[in-house]
């Protein structure tokens, strides 16, 4: 069945099918794994791209929701190009149906998929507009990382400004700008830790360029660009969220050397030694409790003499301190 998807200004023609898996070629182009192919020796065979597809867990967990649904029901965007069928997207589900195809060869239900079937007129720069539409804005969305690396193609590649990075992706400004260094950096760091699992360390950069002091200081400050970039290649940071309370760290010279030889746990216990109320419940009530206190505005002191239900409150609290010093067996 014919049909048409308006894309950047145009109306683009397609056709609504359905194809044999077999008939079906993975997209080299596939931006979920340009990184894993990157990496290859040699050029990458058709072979090759399913056994990067199907190592990834997500791919293997989709072959089984597709074999308990019992076959794929969104449509594969597939352009046909010197009589192939390239799969523009939908490469993961290619793979996860020809493996669950394999399980099942006399059930029709797995040896086809629904396509919308393109010509050469959907170019790459349109495919990238529509996988963002898909992925970046969609209901599945790729994550952080993919999603990062793919606004930065529309903006460095395709040249789309934040205008329209912003309204077509319905992203703040702000948030384009996270992406676009929290992206950055983590390929600077790939370049220096190539292994895959460190596409992971994403997050800790993303944590990195939300905290704006922190943001300038990555982008001003070399020598801690290096040592944060050694932090997480050491072990030192394990949680994306330490980096949430790094800038606490960062004003405290003996944490900062305990974080550079021990680690953030053994770090923030410098800090909540020094400062109890960062470690427990009770003292921070405490802190701020005094904080309170010590700038009671004028007139609540005045009232204090008229409101016998204040007076009770300060004298209660007078006594679970003292009680709680007889407890320690400490003099206040």
């Amino acid at each position: 069945m014919q049909d048409h998807i308006r894309l950047q200004n145009r109306n683009i023609p397609f056709e609504r099918t359905r194809l044999a898996v077999d008939q079906l070629t993975l997209d080299p182009k596939n931006p979920r794994i340009q990184y894993l192919i990157g990496r290859q020796p040699e050029p990458v065979t058709q072979e090759r791209l399913d056994e990067l597809l199907w190592a990834k867990d997500q791919v293997k967990a989709l072959a089984q929701a597709i074999d308990q649904n019992g076959g794929v029901y969104d449509e594969l965007v597939v352009q046909q190009l010197e009589g192939n069928y390239i799969v523009r997207e939908g490469n993961s589900r290619t793979v996860a149906t020809r493996h669950v195809a394999e399980l099942h060869p006399e059930d029709d239900r797995f040896s086809t998929v629904p396509a919308m079937v393109f010509d050469e007129e959907l170019t790459d720069e349109d495919v990238t507009v529509l996988l963002a539409d898909m992925h970046v804005t969609g209901k599945i969305r790729w994550d952080a990382y993919e999603q990062a690396k793919h606004v930065s193609t529309l903006y460095h590649v395709y040249g789309k400004t934040y205008d329209w990075l912003a309204t077509h992706l319905r992203l703040s400004k702000s948030s384009i700008t996270q992406q676009l260094k929290a992206y950055k950096w983590t390929t600077d760091y790939l370049a220096a830790n190539p292994d895959p699992k460190n596409l992971e360390k994403f997050a800790f950069f993303q944590e990195v360029a939300k905290k704006k002091d922190l943001a300038e200081r990555f982008t001003d400050d070399v020598q801690f660009q290096q040592q944060f970039m050694r932090w997480l290649s050491e072990g030192k940071l394990t949680d994306s969220k330490q980096v949430r309370k790094l800038d606490m760290l960062l004003g405290n010279p003996k944490a900062m050397e305990v974080l550079s030889a021990q680690g953030y746990p053994a770090a923030t216990g410098v800090l909540i030694t020094e400062d109890p109320a960062l470690g427990s419940d009770l003292y921070d009530a405490v802190k701020k409790a005094t904080t309170k206190l010590t700038k009671a505005p004028v007139d609540e002191i005045r009232d204090l003499a008229h409101n016998k239900q204040k007076l009770l409150m300060l004298r209660s609290l007078r006594r679970a301190i003292d009680d709680l010093a007889t407890l320690a067996e400490v003099d206040l």
